[in-house]
C-alpha cells in the first residue's frame, strides 16, 4: 500500500485537477470513481450521499434557476430553469460526486492511525513557524477514534462536556513510516500531471 501520506497528496490533486476536464472526461471519471467506491466502499459513499444531498439539491436549483440562457419552460419566465444553468449544474455536480466517492474510497482504505499520519507529514511545512504538529495530529486522531467508535443517537455537545462511557484510559499511538520506491513514483507521476494540467491552462 501506498504511504498515507501520498495517498492524501493523490486523492488533494485528483479532487483539483478534476476541475479542468471536459464534461465527458468528467462523467467518465466521476463513473470509474462511482464504480470503485460502489465496490469497495458502498456504505461509507451512501453515508457521505446522504449528508450532502441538500447540498446537492441547492446547487443543482441555483446553477438551473440563476444562470442566464435559453428557457426549457418559457411559460415560467425568469423562475425557470435554463438549459446553460441545467449543463452549469451537471458538471458541478460531477465534480462533487466524483470528490465524495473519492473520498469514500479513501477513507475506507486508509486506517485512522494512517490517516493521521499522513496529516502529521502535510503539515510539516508548519512547524517550522512553530506548530506542534505531533500534537495536533493526536489531537486528530482523537476525535476520529471517538466518531468511528461513538454510539449511534450520542449528541455532540457531550464530547464537549467530557462525558466519556468509556472506563479506561485510551492510549494512542503516532505511527510514522519512511516513503518507499513507489511512493516516490506516485510522487513524480503527481508532479508531472500538475505540470501538464498548469501547462494546458496557461
Amino acid at each position: 500500500m501506498l504511504h498515507p501520506t501520498v495517498r492524501l497528496l493523490a486523492w488533494g490533486v485528483a479532487a483539483a485537477l478534476v476541475h479542468w476536464l471536459s464534461l465527458t472526461g468528467l462523467a467518465l471519471a466521476c463513473a470509474a470513481a462511482l464504480a470503485a467506491s460502489v465496490w469497495l466502499a458502498r456504505p461509507r459513499l451512501l453515508l457521505l450521499l446522504k449528508r450532502t444531498r441538500w447540498l446537492i439539491l441547492t446547487l443543482l436549483t441555483l446553477f438551473a434557476l440563476t444562470t442566464p440562457g435559453i428557457y426549457l419552460l418559457p411559460v415560467l419566465g425568469d423562475l425557470g430553469p435554463t438549459e446553460e444553468g441545467l449543463r452549469l449544474g451537471l458538471e458541478h455536480l460531477l465534480r462533487l460526486v466524483f470528490v465524495l466517492a473519492s473520498l469514500a474510497l479513501l477513507l475506507q482504505t486508509t486506517a485512522v492511525d494512517e490517516l493521521v499520519a499522513g496529516v502529521h507529514d502535510l503539515i510539516r511545512p508548519l512547524s517550522w513557524l512553530g506548530l506542534d504538529r505531533g500534537r495536533v495530529a493526536l489531537r486528530l486522531m482523537l476525535v476520529l477514534h471517538y466518531v468511528e467508535r461513538a454510539p449511534p443517537g450520542r449528541h455532540w455537545r457531550e464530547w464537549l462536556r467530557g462525558e466519556s462511557d468509556e472506563g479506561a484510559p485510551l492510549t494512542l499511538r503516532l505511527q510514522v513510516r519512511s516513503l518507499a520506491a513507489a511512493d516516490f513514483a506516485v510522487l513524480a507521476g503527481l508532479t508531472f500531471a500538475v505540470a501538464a494540467f498548469i501547462g494546458i491552462a496557461s
